[in-house]
């Protein structure tokens, strides 16, 4: 299959705390975990620059004050070449450089048109005056300023990106490290032995955010989740990311597609966010998933590339820990109760769901990208202690089990077969405290998840 945490922020505090003095409160509030995505080609003057070298600034109180800012280098690269021995496709696509993984360096080590400068809204300050002078560390060095727009309120906000000058230390970071992830095998080896060929390749990886943590115990085993924002209990509430090809099956899911060959193409992390971007999924060798892990939002985008397979199913199976939490979604707003139990729920495709309780509220907004016409899809949903269908890994449950299904017609995505086709999802986890839960609240993520910061070069 192909495929952002935002920081739901449930407290008026909160907000303040984290939104700069004269930034618009729509941008550095309301939408500070939002990430602004910016590609060197839309912003040339730093175009050879060396990447640990560009810095950020927002104006405000009357003066520029540095904000984090991460340099992601990308190149073009056929997924395949990550096996020992290849298995070249012909056709390559941008992933993050990685000279510790499959991916690789980069090919140009300079800044260059197509890697990407990462902020948050968060960061976001008000417009400085036109003769402002620029800091000591940008003085006679490229540079430019950014206008940052909200395409739902309008509001808009500005960013100073620039290139240090030499010999002088810089902090990215700008002192603030909210991502803790770590990438470890069990064994305790390096990537160097990871085994591509055949699985399982065993982890004891983590991500930990004032917002949320994650655990993975294999490729694509993704088995922790625990809600830390606000006033949540930051229990453990995930028993599973599934992915299988059959529900009816365990044939081929996200247990053996562990097992079978696979590989990392990233693994890192910065100020603003970590990659963990994987690949292998048995016949489906450079089927993959990306996941962009910024402090209070979470991207998984899943990239299929198999033979044609009929059905796709993918979601979330909560645990037994997240019973008495309500289920909604667009299409049935007033919800459920996660309590193992069958529910009878107005059937379709939603466009997003969430689960909230005392555990904390998490919203999950769901967007699918394919050439496929009239593909059929719908809803996943089962509530059940007692499931009619296998669980293949985690408990023998299913609690508000939820995501979304192909349910036939998924042809060849395979792009060493003539005539494939192409299909990605895109999912956008927004975590927030026990307080953020609601349909209303819920659709206003699925709106901002769907409408992104926009970013402008102003000068």
């Amino acid at each position: 299959m192909r495929k952002r945490l935002l920081i739901t922020i449930t407290s008026a505090l909160l907000v303040a705390a984290l939104a700069p003095a004269g930034a618009s409160a729509s941008i550095a509030g309301l939408r500070s975990a939002d990430p602004i995505v910016v590609t060197g080609a839309r912003v040339p003057a730093l175009i050879g620059s060396a990447p640990q070298r560009i810095i950020a600034y927002r104006y405000s109180a009357k003066r520029l004050r540095q904000v984090p800012v991460q340099v992601d280098e990308r190149k073009l690269f056929d997924v395949g070449n990550a096996y020992q021995p290849a298995l070249p496709s012909g056709e390559q696509t941008l992933v993050y450089a990685d000279a510790a993984m499959s991916a690789g360096a980069d090919n140009d080590l300079d800044f260059d048109s197509n890697d990407e400068i990462a902020l948050l809204g968060s960061s976001v300050g008000g417009k400085a005056p036109s003769n402002l002078a620029l800091p000591s560390t940008l003085r006679g060095r490229p540079h430019q300023w950014l206008r940052v727009r909200d395409p739902i309120s309008g509001e808009v906000g500005y960013l100073l990106l620039g290139a240090a000058r030499p010999g002088i230390k810089i902090d990215q970071a700008a002192g603030s490290h909210p991502l803790k992830y770590k990438f470890a095998l069990a064994s305790g080896q390096p990537y160097s032995s990871y085994r591509r060929a055949q699985g399982p390749n065993p982890e004891s990886s983590s991500l930990t955010t004032p917002f949320y943590s994650l655990g993975f115990s294999d490729r694509w085993i993704k088995d922790r989740l625990k809600i830390r924002a606000k006033d949540a209990t930051g229990v453990d509430i995930l028993d599973m990311h599934k992915s299988m090809v059959s529900a009816r099956s365990c044939a081929r899911s996200e247990r053996t597609f562990s097992d079978g060959e696979g590989a990392f193409l990233t693994n890192r992390v910065g100020p603003v966010r970590a990659i963990r971007d994987f690949i292998g999924a048995n016949s489906g060798p450079m089927t993959e998933r990306r996941e962009l892990m910024y402090p209070g939002r979470e991207d998984v985008e899943t990239f299929l590339r198999v033979h044609a397979i009929g059905t796709v199913f993918d979601f979330l199976d909560y645990s037994a820990a997240a019973s008495g939490m309500t289920y909604r979604n667009n299409l049935n707003t007033a919800g459920v109760t996660v309590d193992g139990r069958p529910d009878v729920l107005v059937p379709g495709l939603p466009k997003w769901s969430q689960v909230s309780g005392d555990q904390g509220t998490l919203t999950v907004s769901y967007s699918h990208q394919t050439n496929i016409v009239g593909l059929p899809m719908t809803g996943y949903y089962v509530d059940s202690t007692t499931p009619t269908s296998p669980q293949c890994t985690g408990d023998s449950a299913s609690y508000a089990a939820s995501g979304a299904a192909v349910t036939s017609g998924m042809t060849t995505t395979e792009p060493r077969e003539s005539g494939y086709s192409n299909f990605s999802t895109s999912w956008k986890l927004y975590f927030g405290g026990r307080s953020s839960g609601g349909a209303k609240k819920a659709a206003a993520l699925d709106r901002r998840a769907r409408q992104p910061l926009q970013s402008s070069v102003v000068r």
